[in-house]
């Protein structure tokens, strides 16, 4: 129903590449096996455990990306409950960020609250994001399908959704793209 080619691909040569650099990567590499060791002991983690590794890498490779493009720290190293860090991602801001495997469409909550800097990974490289935009809490709820969830396990649960309306993504290449949803 939904063509990543006419959904996603269509604007790809309006998204920004950021190349990750190396330093973070590796820094990324070092923490995941800590961090998967303690996701371990969570439910959550042990009915859901799929290619957790690679997930979590390219949410940390989006973060580092958004990080390098707007010049600001984001990256949170801290290892905790899962719950807890359902939260905007950006520190001072009313923004999260979303990073997808290239081919796959994002998975959101069906529910959003606050916007979300929207990124694809480049598997076909070590450390390429493609920062997509912004998509606001009106966008990320309105084009919404829960038959881009692939994940069986993941779509059970009903609070994930797919999300599909890459052409309404508002552009950022800076700091000041992003001010209008700063913490007051």
């Amino acid at each position: 129903m939904y063509d990543y080619n006419e959904y996603v691909m269509k604007f790809w040569d309006k998204f920004t590449k950021v190349v990750v650099r190396p330093e973070k990567v590796k820094k990324i590499e070092e923490h995941l096996p800590v961090l998967l060791a303690a996701k371990k002991k969570e439910k959550l983690h042990q009915i859901d455990n799929g290619q957790e590794y690679k997930r979590h890498m390219t949410g940390y490779l989006g973060e580092a990306a958004v990080e390098q493009l707007l010049g600001i720290k984001i990256t949170d190293w801290s290892i905790g409950n899962s719950a807890n860090y359902n939260r905007p991602d950006i520190p001072g801001y009313r923004i999260g960020i979303k990073t997808a495997e290239k081919g796959n469409f994002h998975t959101i909550f069906k529910e959003n609250n606050y916007p979300q800097i929207m990124c694809i990974r480049d598997m076909s490289t070590a450390n390429e994001i493609m920062i997509c935009g912004l998509a606001t809490s009106r966008v990320l709820n309105t084009y919404q399908d829960t038959s881009l969830i692939k994940n069986p396990k993941l779509a059970a649960r009903g609070v994930k959704t797919g999300f599909y309306g890459y052409e309404h993504l508002i552009p950022v290449k800076s700091i000041s793209d992003i001010s209008l949803y700063r913490r007051r």
